[in-house]
C-alpha cells in the first residue's frame, strides 16, 4: 500500500473536493482519482459515493471507516517522526502553564541547566487540557493544578507540591475589602468572576457553591486570568481564585473564605509513555530537583 495514497485520501475525506485536494498537494486531479482507485482495489470496496444525484461528494460507509483509521495512522506516524527527531536532536519537553509554571520554574530550572539548550516548553493555559495531553502522551511531564488531593488515573505518577485555599479577591473600594474573612451566607448576593469551564477553578467554585446551598450563583466566567483580574479590579464583581494566580503587585484585596475549598498543585507524568532516553533522564532529574525543594502550602 502506498502511504501517499492514504495521505491524499485523508485530505480528500476532509475537503470533499478532488480539485481542492489536487491543488493542496500540487498534483493533477487525475492523480488523486488514481490514488483513490488504488485504495479501493486494495480494500476491495468503494470509498467514494459516485451517484450522480448527490449534490456534493460523499464517503461511503467503508470510506468513513478508512478515513477514521487513516486519521489515527497519520497522527501516529507524525508522533513517531517527532520521537525519532527528539532522539536525534536530544530534545526534552515540559508542559508549561504560565501562571503555575511561572511560580515554580525559577526555583527548578537553575538546577537543570544541563538541559537548557534542549528544553522545549509546551504551553497551555488550562490544567485540564494539560492533563489530557499527559494522558495522550503529547507531553511527558508537567506541573498542573487539580481540585482533589489525588489524580485518579492509573498511569499517572503524581508528586504533590502545594495545596492552598481558594479565596475571594475584590477591588479596594468594594465593601468586602474591609473584612478579613467571610462565610458563604454573607456573599449569597454577590456577583462572582472566575475562570470558565475547562479550568480547575470552574469545578471548585461549582462544588463549593452547591455544598453551601448557593443554588444559582451570580457568576461570570472568563477564559483568561488577566480578564478575571481586570474585571474584579474595575467592578464590584468578586474574583474567586487561588493565591498562585495572583502577582504580589496586584491592586486586588484578598478576603479569606471560611471553610474555603482547596486548590492542589502537582508534578505529573505518564508512567506508560514511550519517552526517549534523554527525556527519561530529564524527567528523573526534574523529579529529584522537585523533591529537594521545600514548597510550603500557603
Amino acid at each position: 500500500m502506498n502511504l501517499q495514497d492514504l495521505i491524499y485520501f485523508h485530505y480528500l475525506a476532509e475537503s470533499l473536493s478532488f480539485t481542492d485536494t489536487a491543488t493542496h498537494f500540487f498534483v493533477s486531479q487525475p492523480s488523486i482519482s488514481t490514488a483513490v482507485k488504488r485504495l479501493e482495489t486494495e480494500f476491495n470496496t468503494s470509498l467514494i459515493d459516485r451517484r450522480k444525484t448527490l449534490k456534493k461528494m460523499e464517503l461511503t460507509p467503508a470510506g468513513k471507516i478508512l478515513y477514521k483509521n487513516t486519521d489515527e495512522i497519520l497522527k501516529r506516524l507524525d508522533k513517531t517522526r517527532q520521537q525519532i527527531e527528539d532522539i536525534e536532536l536530544g530534545y526534552v519537553y515540559y508542559g508549561f502553564l504560565p501562571t503555575i509554571g511561572g511560580y515554580f520554574l525559577p526555583e527548578i530550572l537553575p538546577k537543570l541547566t544541563q538541559y537548557s539548550k534542549d528544553l522545549k516548553l509546551v504551553e497551555e493555559e488550562s490544567s485540564d487540557i494539560m492533563l489530557n495531553m499527559i494522558l495522550n502522551e503529547e507531553v511527558p511531564i508537567a506541573i498542573l493544578g487539580h481540585e482533589e488531593p489525588y489524580i485518579r488515573q492509573n498511569k499517572i505518577k503524581q508528586i504533590l507540591l502545594m495545596e492552598e485555599e481558594m479565596a475571594l479577591w475584590v477591588s479596594q473600594n468594594h465593601p468586602l475589602a474591609k473584612k478579613k474573612a467571610v462565610g458563604p451566607t454573607e456573599i449569597q448576593n454577590e456577583v462572582f468572576i472566575s475562570l470558565s469551564e475547562g479550568y480547575t477553578h470552574h469545578r471548585i467554585f461549582e462544588k463549593w457553591a452547591t455544598h453551601h446551598g448557593i443554588v444559582e450563583p451570580n457568576i461570570v466566567y472568563a477564559k483568561e486570568i488577566k480578564t478575571v483580574k481586570s474585571i474584579a479590579t474595575s467592578t464590584h464583581m468578586v474574583g474567586f481564585m487561588s493565591d498562585i494566580l495572583m502577582s504580589e503587585d496586584t491592586d486586588l484585596v484578598k478576603v479569606h473564605l471560611k471553610g474555603a475549598p482547596k486548590f492542589y498543585i502537582s508534578l505529573v507524568l505518564n508512567t506508560e509513555a514511550e519517552n526517549s532516553y534523554v527525556q527519561q533522564k530529564f524527567n528523573q532529574a526534574f523529579i529529584e530537583v522537585v523533591k529537594g525543594l521545600k514548597f510550603m502550602s500557603k
